[in-house]
């Protein structure tokens, strides 16, 4: 594989930043991001940006960040936690820290998008996915590969064989 460039936070800043297409239906579709804090520092007034090159005309809402699309761009959108809520906590031990593992700091947010704005959209393809993504003014790498829906593998005949070896068992 190719190395990214730009190249992941090279202070190991520890923010992961991941984008999940939810729905995609016929008047419109939605999307999650989520900001880890894989770091032992928080982060206060936290904010980021994503460039959607042919979907964010189509941008409608935050649900759980204080966010809009740039008047000045039309293809980025401008994000940060609501007032008094806009801390990034550190990652922290788990719950029982001698059995749990650590815990990551967490925000994330649904956005929804219609289609009206961006007739033709390929929101499972390239078009769903951000082209640029910026965390408190730094650039972060992308992923030179982006995800599918994955291999899904049918249980069904798996516990098909599990049940005859029972019977055959008994």
């Amino acid at each position: 594989m190719t190395v990214p460039n730009p190249l992941p936070c090279g202070d190991g800043c520890g923010v992961s930043i991941n984008w999940h297409v939810l729905s995609d239906y016929r008047g419109g579709w939605n999307a999650r991001i989520s900001l880890f804090n894989w770091d032992d520092n928080a982060f206060a007034d936290w904010f980021a940006a994503v460039q959607l090159d042919n979907a964010a005309p189509g941008f409608e809402k935050f649900y759980s960040f204080n966010g809009s699309a740039l008047p000045e761009s039309n293809n980025t959108l401008f994000m940060q936690g609501f007032k008094n809520l806009n801390y990034l906590l550190a990652e922290r031990d788990g719950d029982n820290p001698r059995k749990d593992p650590r815990v990551p700091g967490m925000q994330q947010s649904v956005i929804s998008f219609t289609k009206k704005k961006t007739p033709g959209i390929n929101v499972a393809g390239e078009d769903g996915f951000p082209t640029k993504v910026i965390f408190n003014g730094e650039e972060c790498a992308l992923p030179a590969i982006r995800p599918s829906s994955g291999h899904k593998t049918n249980a069904a005949p798996f516990a098909f064989v599990i049940v005859l070896a029972l019977l055959f068992i008994h």
